[in-house]
């Protein structure tokens, strides 16, 4: 499935979506692998490659540039997706809306029974925008810095 969204877009052109290759997003996992290494110690991060992923990558519809690129972990009882990277040059333009109304779609297609992304709980940006999307809080991840993990940063 390829979608494409008008009036997006680094130059104001496109955004397409497409399912991607492993291969294909490998540059773009780099670029978010190390924006993560810039947040301090003890943020949670997802990796930039999960595990039996399936990906799908975000061009500029015009000249097919990589914009960038969600992952989603397929399980018996759903789909959770993370990351969804944005390079820092297209950003607020659309792709990340793109790609999840993407994957959305996807799920209703093949019947996918719940799609789930997480966010930082002081990220109430991240959260309007998922709330906007249709998700809505389920759970809450609790998470804790050993002291001696402290000591070390």
């Amino acid at each position: 499935m390829e979608t494409t969204t008008e009036g997006a877009g680094p130059s104001g052109a496109g955004i397409a979506i497409r399912r991607a290759r492993i291969e294909e997003i490998r540059p773009l996992a780099g670029e978010y692998k190390a924006e993560q290494q810039q947040r301090p110690r003890g943020e949670p991060a997802n990796p930039p490659i999960p595990q039996g992923g399936i990906f799908w990558l975000a061009t500029d519809a015009e000249d097919g540039e990589p914009l960038g690129y969600a992952a989603g972990t397929l399980r018996a009882t759903g789909c959770t997706i993370g990351p969804v990277f944005t390079r820092a040059a297209a950003r607020r333009r659309g792709v990340g809306e793109a790609l999840l109304t993407t994957i959305q779609a996807w799920a209703e297609d093949t019947r996918v029974p719940v799609v789930e992304i997480s966010v930082a709980a002081e990220n109430e940006g991240g959260r309007r925008f998922l709330e906007a999307l249709g998700y809505e809080p389920n759970r809450i991840l609790m998470s804790l810095v050993p002291t001696t993990a402290r000591s070390r940063s």
